[in-house]
């Protein structure tokens, strides 16, 4: 799976595309040798940027996660909890003045020195400066500044409480700390490779298209980690990389729930399967910018038109479940029961009031097996209501590229994107100024925003998964979103290794033990 997203139509844009171009190469040759002290993992693709304040995929979120630290992070395991990661102490006490002690001794590699507080600084006051044109700027909107109060002690000052900014930006991949005189050197950003990273592993050898080597650091004074090497072999193909784990080529990969029972029943000698339920949203957008969907009577007849539960069927096996949102079940604002159903009858009805007869609609979409046999089903359902579907599946790098032009020309997108503990991470970017860049749908509201801004302030679990409940509910309503899962993956590893992983099956490198 590839969840990705594209930063702005400016030089952060220019930037990242040009990456995902080279993460769309396909996996080629070379694999590394079978070695016990080396963890053989298949990813998507390669990396595309591993800057935080331009992150895209899968992978780079993988790498990110993994290479920097944060003052905290989720923590591999069946739950979603936070453990704390560069910080020997947090306090939360005040959600606006979030006062932070960093762990003395944790070295940047490269020579850069000891991570300090000026960091933290730089990391997160960085996203603030317009020259940056940092893609991921909407979560650091209420950062006002962060405060140096000693080597290892500041002050991170929001403009008011946030419990949100916590959750789902501090301890998140954009929460990432980077090497201020590593970055400054660079020029202010890095690209595919960057210098300076603290952590059991620092980067090696890449081949774009062949693997990226992961080398134990030297300077890593944790707690010690099972494997010398972890090798990140881009397998752009599950089947492909079930094909290179049964013939002993990896050790670690995800793949297919619809491959599930078929693992199951005939495993590949030496095989863990497990099944893992994600938190990434897929859905279908509607762009309402465009004129053939501007009309709301036209965007509810496509959603009524849509047998969701056999889309789903039919690329899970039925492992997957039909989303009612963008928060996953078992998440702070969950819609329980509230499922879009077909009705096909109501949906030619709006098709003859809004004048739309003999409507013709482009879906655009990664052209993988999932996403095709989601685009034929779709394309089938929408026929029998007298729309036809154009389907322009489109290889990674060139669906998530979004420039003016094609921006203006977005009609309908099914697309999966990188969940977070906190609904609050996903629903901030469907506002107005995020058209054309995030907000592929075009969605704007006034009453939205404030929603958006309540949610944000208010710190009561229960409150404040109400108010997302009644966001959902209106990016729904406004007809220009589908929910339809959130993809369970498949999980297959060697019986020699026990994975270190988060709950939603993402790999925690140095979390990897060899089974005793």
């Amino acid at each position: 799976m590839f969840h990705s997203k594209i930063g702005k139509l400016s030089k952060s844009y220019q930037r990242a595309a040009r990456t995902v171009a080279v993460a769309s190469c396909v996996w080629a040759t070379g694999l590394v040798g079978a070695s016990a002290e080396t963890l053989r993992i298949a990813v998507p693709s390669d990396p595309g940027y591993l800057d935080p304040a331009y992150w895209g995929s899968t992978v780079d979120q993988f790498l990110i996660d993994n290479l920097y630290p944060r003052l905290a992070k989720y923590a591999p395991g069946d739950e979603w909890t936070i453990e704390l990661d560069a910080a020997k102490s947090v306090d939360l006490s005040d959600p606006q003045h979030i006062k932070f002690e960093l762990k003395p001794g944790i070295m940047w590699t490269g020579g850069y020195g000891e991570l300090t507080a000026e960091d933290v600084e730089f990391s997160l006051e960085r996203h603030l400066d317009p020259d940056l044109e940092s893609g991921v700027v909407t979560e650091f909107e209420l950062l006002e500044d962060v405060e140096v109060t000693g080597t290892y002690t500041g002050i991170i000052h929001l403009s008011e409480p946030s419990t949100t900014f916590w959750t789902s930006t501090l301890v998140y991949t954009s929460g990432a700390i980077i090497s201020k005189k590593a970055a400054e050197e660079a020029g202010g950003y890095f690209e595919a490779t960057p210098v300076a990273t603290t952590g059991p592993y620092k980067l090696g050898t890449f081949e774009p298209g062949n693997k990226l080597v992961l080398e134990l650091n030297p300077d890593w004074t944790g707690e010690p980690v099972d494997f010398d090497q972890i090798v990140l072999l881009p397998i752009g193909d599950e089947n492909a990389a079930e094909l290179a784990f049964a013939a002993g080529e990896i050790d670690y990969t995800r793949s297919s729930a619809g491959n599930y029972d078929t693992l199951v029943a005939n495993p590949p000698e030496g095989a863990v399967v497990k099944l893992a339920q994600t938190i990434d949203p897929l859905f279908l957008g509607i762009s309402q910018t465009n004129e053939k969907l501007s009309d709301i009577k036209v965007r509810r007849a496509i959603q009524l038109a849509l047998d969701i539960p056999t889309v789903i069927q039919a690329t899970t096996s039925g492992y997957g479940k039909q989303a009612t949102g963008f928060v996953a079940e078992g998440l702070v604002g969950h819609r329980d029961g509230e499922a879009l159903t077909r009705d096909l009858d109501k949906a030619r009805d709006l098709l003859a009031e809004a004048g739309a007869e003999g409507l013709t609609v482009r879906l655009d979409y990664v052209n993988n097996t999932e996403r095709d046999t989601a685009a034929q089903i779709m394309q089938a359902n929408l026929a029998e209501a007298g729309i036809t579907l154009e389907l322009n599946g489109q290889d990674e790098g060139t669906f998530w590229s979004l420039d003016e032009i094609r921006a203006a020309d977005l009609q309908l997108h099914l697309k999966a994107w990188t969940g977070n503990p906190d609904g609050y991470y996903t629903m901030q970017y469907f506002v107005e100024d995020q058209i054309g860049y995030w907000n592929w749908e075009g969605y704007a509201s006034d009453d939205y925003v404030a929603l958006l801004h309540e949610a944000r302030i208010t710190v009561d679990d229960t409150a404040r998964g109400e108010i997302y409940k009644k966001m959902q509910a209106m990016l729904e309503d406004s007809g220009s979103f589908v929910f339809v899962s959130q993809e369970p993956t498949v999980i297959l590893h060697r019986d020699t290794l026990e994975p270190g992983i988060l709950p939603d099956g993402r790999p925690v490198f140095h979390a990897f033990r060899k089974v005793k």
